[in-house]
């Protein structure tokens, strides 16, 4: 058996993590989404051989295959698209490297999930279906595509990003797929396996849902939100068997650091003295955190340099980013790779692009208000959300300029 991995999307609602590398590689402590992907699969022995359906930085991926999974036991291929072609297309793409065989798994490359895939391959053996759906329970279905079923586990109705939800169980992005489905994919046509193919199996009675055991984690890594929730997870498994506090090796710790787990502390990372660790935080590989800086449920990926008496609350700083002197960042902030922030400037839960120099106030602001109230003449005098009159003043005058868009409003500013 083959299993499929699309991993070709371009991440638009994590950025600006996603702005440097494809989704399935943003990491979560220190190892790329993708590497979770390939270890589950290399435990099930029913699965031979390994397909990565690739487009946006195809290069990036093909490189972490060749040189950190250079030793996995399985022969991996690569399915390159010539253009986007959603989930739907890229799985017709791939139609050539999956002709050996009558079914496959397919898996979203943006899963985050300790789900045993051959729960599924034995549920699908076991139902007359040609598609059967892996299915979990969420809070917040309307994001997703909802599944309700009958009592055999045949899906009776789906419907994808409902506006009211007729329930809570939600399509888990993790299909075995018969080849016969493969025909009522077109060929190099942009199309959603979800939204445009599934609905069509669902309505003949040939798809079913596995649903996942309450044990299992499961995360659409889509939003910065999504990489925060993925972190506390995987820094809870990992406080089970290690401990509230782990320190890799060659991370240098002061004797006076505060720590309140869980905390993990990466390879070579050196934390200075005064330090206040709080809960959920993640120090990434080669960082350096200076004194008394305070960081709490704070990523930072790698490489990253936070200076004294900084405050990292709430926010993901992406590879070598460069924090300055008594820096606030907080509020869901999200710095790209390789920004920098100078000294004594406060960030609130904007997105900074990567290699951003961010030397003055400049409305970095996290915007939760209704599209129409961001248009300049609507605009409030005072900020709704309690920002410094500075910033808001420079938030008036951009957007006084160049009225937000749709697209600024759904990436909250990007900067």
């Amino acid at each position: 058996m083959k299993a499929l991995i699309l991993a070709g999307g371009f991440g638009t609602r994590l950025r600006p993590i996603s702005s440097t590398r494809p989704k399935p590689m943003v990491p979560i402590l220190g190892k790329p989404n993708l590497q979770y992907i390939l270890e589950a699969l290399e435990r099930i022995r029913s699965v031979e051989e390994i397909i990565i359906s690739v487009h946006y930085m195809k290069a990036e991926v093909r490189e972490f295959v060749e040189e950190i999974m250079a030793e996995y036991r399985k022969p991996i291929k690569f399915s390159v698209q010539p253009m986007p072609l959603e989930t739907g297309g890229a799985i017709k793409n791939a139609e050539p490297l999956l002709r050996d065989g009558d079914d496959f798994l397919v898996i979203y490359g943006d899963v985050f999930t300790n789900f045993n895939y051959e729960e599924l391959i034995k549920a699908h053996s076991a139902n007359p279906g040609l598609i059967t759906v892996a299915v979990t329970k969420v809070y917040d279905p309307e994001r997703f595509g909802v599944v309700l079923t009958d009592e055999d586990g045949r899906i009776t109705d789906f419907e994808e990003k409902p506006r009211k939800p007729k329930g809570n169980l939600v399509d888990a992005g993790i299909y075995m797929v018969n080849r016969e489905v493969l025909k009522a994919i077109p060929e190099n046509k942009e199309i959603y396996f979800e939204r445009e193919i599934l609905p069509q199996f669902v309505e003949s009675g040939q798809a079913y849902a596995y649903r996942m055991p309450k044990e299992n984690y499961w995360v659409d890594l889509g939003t910065p939100d999504d990489l925060f929730h993925a972190h506390q997870i995987a820094l809870d498994e990992i406080a089970k068997e290690n401990g509230y506090f782990v320190v890799r090796e060659g991370a240098e710790i002061s004797e006076d650091v505060e720590v309140q787990g869980p905390v993990y502390v990466d390879k070579g990372a050196r934390i200075g003295r005064g330090v206040k660790l709080k809960a959920y935080t993640y120090v990434g590989p080669g960082s350096t955190v200076g004194e008394r800086a305070y960081l709490k449920k704070a990523i930072l990926i790698g490489q990253n340099v936070v200076k004294e008496r900084a405050e990292i609350k709430e926010a993901i700083l992406g590879q070598g980013v460069m924090i300055g002197r008594e820096v606030i960042v907080k509020e869901n902030a999200v710095l790209g790779d390789y920004s920098r922030v100078y000294d004594g400037l406060v960030i609130y839960g904007a997105k900074v692009l990567p290699w951003k120099k961010v030397e003055e106030y400049e409305a970095y602001i996290k915007i939760k208000l209704d599209p129409k109230k961001v248009r300049p003449e609507l605009t409030p005098d005072r900020c709704p959300l309690g920002l410094p009159e500075c910033i808001y003043k420079k938030f008036r005058a951009i957007a006084g300029e160049k009225p937000p868009c749709d697209e600024c409003i759904e990436n909250q500013w990007l900067f």
